[in-house]
């Protein structure tokens, strides 16, 4: 889930890491947006919080963002999270 001034919407996330990630959605963004994210992952109960987001590039239905700003604690869960799910 992310929000800005102007919008809000849900998108499916792909290519997740430690600094950002490709979202996947239905709605247009415009490249240079700021935002704030909620990641619902599959491991845990309640979100990961992005209290800062910046939309990156876009192409089509998809947008990439970079993570601008995470509280220390939601950065530990993101890189936990992404050390047990390492390929």
């Amino acid at each position: 889930m992310f929000s800005g001034a102007l919008f809000i919407g849900e998108g499916l996330i792909h290519n997740l890491s430690q600094t950002g990630c490709l979202v996947e959605c239905d709605r247009r963004m415009l490249e240079g947006s700021y935002m704030v994210v909620r990641l619902l992952l599959p491991d845990t109960t309640h979100a990961l919080n992005i209290e800062l987001a910046a939309v990156r590039w876009i192409r089509e239905e998809y947008f990439g963002i970079e993570f601008l700003k995470l509280p220390t604690s939601d950065q530990a869960r993101l890189a936990h999270f992404l050390l047990a799910h390492q390929r």
